[in-house]
């Protein structure tokens, strides 16, 4: 009888942590659903709101917000830490950079195969066009690389390791991503499912680096610290 209660009890234990586990991602999920609904509006919102101020803000944030960018603020980073011999600053940075690596990878390929023009794409005859444009190929025009925003997926994998790092704290970080994924819908760049569903990527990315990887880099780092 005792064994069974106690089956029971793992396994309801079991049903609530799997629950924990996958509703935050069906709730992104469901958020990056809806928020197609809303781009159009967002769309006018912004053209009916630019401020010259706002854009200019807007403008450094893309700029200093795009992968490239980050990474080599995250190697500066790196090199200072490994200066001051800390461990943690090390470990945490490698992830960092290695979740922004990997959100890169997914979602740059998914820019180029979708070919979703940009809201500021006057010439585009429909939203979405795939690699081709009639006979006219698509795969290097960056005016049709709108989905998902690289921008974002990069940004909030980057400091979404901090939010994993501190789930107490690690909130605060993600306010920089947030403010580089309003940077990309301010500039007319991206449309809000954009930006949203290159913010659920980079959270993935953030969460498996943390999960899976981080243990080893550790791991690894104690040798030489």
């Amino acid at each position: 009888m005792r064994d069974h209660q106690s089956y029971q009890s793992r396994l309801k234990a079991s049903e609530v942590s799997g629950f924990l586990l996958f509703s935050p991602l069906i709730f992104g999920i469901t958020l990056c659903g809806l928020s197609f609904l809303c781009d159009q509006a967002v769309v006018e919102w912004v053209k009916g709101h630019e401020w010259i101020s706002l854009k200019s803000i807007a403008g450094v944030l893309s700029k200093w917000g795009d992968g490239p960018a980050l990474m080599v603020f995250g190697c500066l980073g790196l090199g200072l830490a490994s200066f001051a011999r800390s461990r943690v600053a090390c470990k945490t940075l490698l992830c960092m950079m290695m979740a922004a690596m990997i959100s890169g990878a997914i979602v740059n390929p998914v820019r180029l195969f979708t070919g979703r023009a940009r809201p500021s794409n006057t010439e585009a005859i429909q939203e979405w066009n795939g690699l081709w444009r009639g006979r006219e190929s698509l795969l290097f025009n960056s005016q049709y690389h709108s989905f998902p925003s690289g921008h974002t997926g990069v940004a909030f994998a980057l400091f979404g390791v901090l939010l994993f790092a501190d789930r107490r704290h690690g909130w605060w970080a993600l306010l920089a991503a947030a403010a580089i994924a309003w940077s990309r819908i301010y500039s007319n760049a991206h449309y809000l499912s954009d930006v949203m569903v290159g913010a659920l990527l980079g959270l993935l990315s953030a969460s498996f680096v943390w999960e899976r990887i981080e243990p080893r880099v550790d791991r690894l780092l104690r040798r030489y610290f």
